[in-house]
């Protein structure tokens, strides 16, 4: 199916993922860092979806995803976050840096292979009607860069 790097810094959480989405049929390349995740973006082609976590050693997911999008605009990224800055923020911030879609951990893993699915299929945010789609509990995030600034403008009672 999908050929994934996979860049997750936490090794059991790393080897989770790519249990899971190896179940699912594809093929999992793991790294331990941004900065292996970097050498891999640059390097020869070999996966088809970047899946990243954010707060990584090395570089960040932020530097990993803007890499990706400069040598490769068209190739999938999903970004994850869990800690660090305000998850919703950092998220935000993966979006505005290219990625095609994020997802907040904790997560459930069935959410995250049909994320990755979905995302390889090419739906992208505009694509997407409805975030009802997920069960209550479940943390999936996908959404047009500036919606959290438009959320953070609307509850100020700030206009553009």
């Amino acid at each position: 199916m999908v050929r994934v790097l996979l860049a997750e810094d936490d090794a059991d959480l790393r080897a989770v993922m790519a249990r899971a989405l190896e179940r699912a049929g594809h093929t999992v390349s793991q790294v331990p860092d941004g900065g292996v995740a970097l050498e891999r973006v640059l390097g020869p082609d070999g996966f088809d979806l970047l899946l990243t976590d954010l707060e990584m050693p090395g570089r960040t997911g932020l530097e990993v995803i803007a890499a990706c999008k400069r040598e490769h605009p068209d190739r999938p990224v999903i970004a994850t976050s869990g800690k660090g800055r305000p998850v919703d923020v950092a998220l935000d911030l993966a979006r505005r840096t290219g990625a095609d879609a994020v997802i907040a951990k904790p997560f459930k893993l069935s959410l995250l292979v049909d994320l990755v699915a979905r995302v390889a299929a090419g739906e992208r945010p505009e694509d997407e009607a409805r975030a009802e789609d997920y069960d209550d509990g479940d943390v999936v995030v996908i959404m047009p860069p500036n919606l959290l600034a438009a959320k953070v403008r609307a509850g100020s009672g700030a206009t553009d």
